[in-house]
């Protein structure tokens, strides 16, 4: 069995925003995972009342059809799902909180028969597509902080820890977040027009921050080996910082939609992101980036010693 559980606050009245979730054919619209939902039959939603979703989890599309077995308006509705392969079990709980609502979604995948054997790889790409129906969720009803780099423990490949965003030494930084090896890539891709802009100014430095969920914590030292020893450049492992964290946190806090692909983020020294683009390099994303940066400041003059 899998588990992902999380909150989201919206400005929304506990009546709309009940409304809106509890017609179980919105996910459609809110989560990217859900290809088509549509609700099954006529008249106002209660126990009983169907949906009938498709969703693409683990490469395929899967067809589900949910019951509800729980209804209590405002606050509660349980929804559970089955095919022939998984039970889906989805709990939204909503509480009035100053001014909007607070949506609790708690779901539960359960596989059936011999797939009960894949149980310990579920969680995690359970939790990837959780991670994106959440922010997808935050972007429909949710009320958005401002994006920044969140408190991390980092290292470096070459052995320095950083805690972060305050040991970013810089007053701005440009941080290339990526979440797969396969992405590195697109990071490659980034290199030289940042660097290039790095040694142009003194105010400035350029980091790479492979994100890696905890889970993974207890073997970092083979994972950042490998690393290494994959990178030649003394410079390259000087700048990438590792770390291991609440993967969903991390792409939440940072105003990401998901870790499909890398980030490219203007940071300053507090951690505040100015300007964020996604995907590989384009002339058109490195100028948005640049248009974010401040002229570099002019030296002090020096006293006339004379």
């Amino acid at each position: 069995m899998a588990r992902y559980a999380a909150s989201v606050e919206s400005p929304g009245s506990l009546e709309d925003v009940f409304s809106y979730l509890s017609d179980f054919s919105s996910t459609e619209e809110w989560d990217p995972g859900v290809v088509r939902a549509e609700r099954l039959g006529e008249g106002p939603i209660a126990v009983g009342t169907r949906f009938h979703l498709v969703a693409s989890f683990l490469g395929r599309e899967n067809e589900l059809t949910y019951d509800v077995v729980e209804y209590a308006p405002p606050h509660a509705i349980t929804l559970r799902g089955e095919n022939a392969t998984v039970v889906s079990l989805d709990r939204i709980t909503f509480e009035p909180l100053d001014g909007g609502t607070r949506v609790t979604y708690d779901a539960e995948l359960t596989l059936k028969g011999p797939l009960k054997l894949a149980d310990p790889l579920l969680g995690l790409a359970f939790g990837r597509v959780g991670g994106r129906a959440l922010a997808g969720l935050r972007r429909t009803i949710g009320v958005r902080a401002p994006a920044r780099l969140p408190a991390l423990l980092g290292r470096s490949l070459d052995g320095r820890e950083y805690d972060l965003p305050q040991d970013l030494g810089h007053t701005r930084s440009f941080v290339v977040v990526a979440f797969r090896r396969e992405q590195q890539a697109l990071v490659d891709e980034w290199l030289p027009w940042l660097l290039e802009l790095e040694a142009s100014r003194s105010d400035l430095a350029v980091y790479e921050l492979p994100v890696l969920s905890s889970a993974y914590g207890p073997v970092r030292w083979f994972i950042d080996g490998g690393m290494a020893r994959g990178v030649a450049e003394a410079s390259a492992r000087a700048r990438t910082i590792t770390v291991y964290a609440d993967v969903d946190r991390v792409v939440g806090d940072l105003g990401l939609t998901g870790t499909d692909t890398i980030a490219v983020l203007l940071i300053e020294r507090s951690g505040g992101v100015l300007a964020s683009v996604l995907g590989g390099f384009d002339e058109h994303k490195a100028q948005a980036l640049a248009s974010a940066l401040e002229p570099e400041p002019e030296p002090e003059p020096q006293p006339d010693r004379g």
